[in-house]
């Protein structure tokens, strides 16, 4: 047999591959056009607009945040936010005394409300002090006696005492609760609130105006920002546009400032997601080719190896021209594939910097879209009155609005020693820098915690008890609390002294206090 014959039939294996050498380069094309979508030239054109596979879990994390924390003003048509409202709403103070087994409800204008009610019986008696409502349910069942029924509950304390619907024997018969008639219970649950003062006292008595030195007048500027979790409610840059403000005004146009930076910062989130889903998808196209690139190169280089080896067994000088070609032939094609699968790599690189920067982006305006519901929500909780916590038995002065602690120092009292009573004072109505307060003292059982403690046991004085006139006498409110309150100082601000500690005082709460 002929040397010619001997290399024909060894490189048989070969013959089916020939052809592959000038059309790799097609090859690649075609593939890149099939798995990407898009010829290499415009896949070039847009690796501005893609983005690696790696890219896909930040982008699915972002859009998961995002679609829980935007809202409808992140819409298109969102409306522009309403307008500052510079008044708040009138504070009503609800008294309950428990020897007259009577509720009374005062308002700017004096009293709106009265009946009769039923408290808590011996053994379930209500407790006496200063409370908020915390909770309103209009079809409440109790949760502690047989699923009692509770219409119209309004709750006091997290551990069972509500205001609500309920028979009136004309005397207490109630599990501690404050029982009221129905058309009573209706007409207070259409005017009360969350936040709504509860002021239960052991016996007689009515609120009256009072006027002391002690009690700041309202900022007419906005101040110094302040720190604490929830923040001034003005700002020196709208102090700088507004110098005469009202504090409740400028704690308006804050949440009116808030509520725009949202819209924006809500706008911005679905766009940039968009964006990086668009090249999240991109890049697995691209992520693909390059692997189908890969498989081409490397048949090529196989192809062009096999070539060369047919080359060593050629006899003839014939058979060795014709492989001659074929070996240019396969090194044209694997040389080809090479350039074609390095520029496809350069891209991809390209492309996954360009997907790394967009799923930061998102992530970036995700997050941004959150730093902007909290600071809308600290800016609404900043337009909730603010309430002051004088206690003798702990010797502190605490500040919270909006639920939250805001601030807390020692207190300074004369004659700390003598007992203080409970008093209440809360801003009525404010005109400009002046404020009208209304003063409510609660009855003091004889003997009352002093502050003072005898081993490990609070000791008790029979000594009486301070007017709301001489208790605010007695106290000395820091420059830093006083400003506090000047910059929050509108109706419904409230300033409690007590010779009593905090109750229920947490989250969710107002100043709880029990004065028993």
């Amino acid at each position: 047999m002929s040397g010619t014959g001997r290399v024909h039939r060894k490189s048989a294996a070969t013959r089916r591959s020939v052809k592959l050498g000038a059309a790799f380069a097609a090859a690649l094309a075609s593939v890149l056009t099939v798995a990407t979508g898009h010829a290499p030239s415009a896949l070039a054109r847009d690796a501005g607009t893609t983005s690696r596979t790696a890219a896909d879990a930040p982008i699915r994390l972002a859009r998961r945040d995002a679609i829980g924390t935007a809202d409808r003003s992140a819409r298109p048509d969102a409306r522009a936010p309403k307008a500052v409202v510079a008044t708040p709403s009138a504070p009503l103070v609800a008294i309950v005394s428990i020897a007259d087994q009577r509720l009374e409800v005062y308002g700017p204008g004096g009293q709106v409300l009265a009946s009769r009610v039923s408290t808590g019986k011996p053994g379930h008696s209500t407790p006496p002090g200063v409370f908020s409502i915390l909770q309103r349910n209009r079809f409440h069942r109790s949760n502690l006696y047989s699923n009692a029924p509770m219409p119209y509950m309004q709750r006091l304390t997290w551990s069972g005492i509500a205001l609500h619907e309920g028979h009136l024997p004309g005397y207490p018969a109630s599990h501690g609760c404050i029982r009221m008639p129905g058309n009573v219970s209706r007409q207070l649950w259409a005017m009360g609130s969350i936040g709504m003062r509860v002021i239960v006292s052991p016996g007689r008595t009515s609120p009256r105006a009072i006027e002391h030195a002690s009690l700041p007048s309202p900022a007419t500027y906005a101040q110094s920002e302040t720190a604490g979790v929830i923040r001034v409610a003005s700002t020196a840059d709208v102090a700088a546009a507004t110098p005469t403000l009202s504090p409740y005004a400028a704690a308006q146009a804050r949440v009116t400032a808030a509520v725009e930076a949202k819209v924006i910062a809500d706008r911005a989130v679905k766009p940039a997601l968009d964006r990086a889903a668009d090249r999240a998808a991109a890049a697995r196209r691209l992520s693909e080719a390059l692997r189908a690139s890969a498989g081409i190169l490397a048949d090529a280089e196989e192809h062009l190896e096999l070539e060369r080896l047919a080359m060593s067994t050629v006899q003839t000088e014939s058979a060795e021209a014709v492989m001659a070609d074929r070996i240019r032939s396969a090194e044209a094609g694997a040389r080809a594939a090479k350039e074609a699968h390095e520029a496809l790599a350069a891209e991809e690189r390209s492309v996954s910097d360009a997907a790394f920067a967009a799923a930061r982006d998102a992530r970036e305006a995700s997050e941004e879209a959150e730093r902007a519901t909290r600071e809308l929500s600290l800016a609404r909780k900043g337009t909730s009155p603010l309430h002051i916590f004088v206690s003798r038995k702990t010797g502190q002065v605490y500040l919270r609005q909006g639920y939250h602690d805001l601030h807390q120092e020692p207190a300074v009292i004369g004659d700390p020693d003598r007992p203080l009573g409970t008093h209440v004072y809360t801003a009525m109505e404010t005109s400009g820098d002046s404020v009208r307060w209304m003063a409510v003292s609660l009855h003091t059982p004889k003997s009352a915690p002093s502050g003072r403690r005898r081993g490990a046991e609070t000791t008790t004085e029979h000594r009486s008890a301070s007017s709301a006139e001489e208790a605010l006498g007695r106290l000395q409110l820091s420059a830093e609390v006083r400003t506090l309150l000047s910059e929050r100082l509108w109706p419904g601000a409230s300033l409690t002294i007590s010779d009593y500690g905090l109750g229920e005082t947490g989250e969710g709460t107002d100043f709880v206090i029990i004065t028993r």
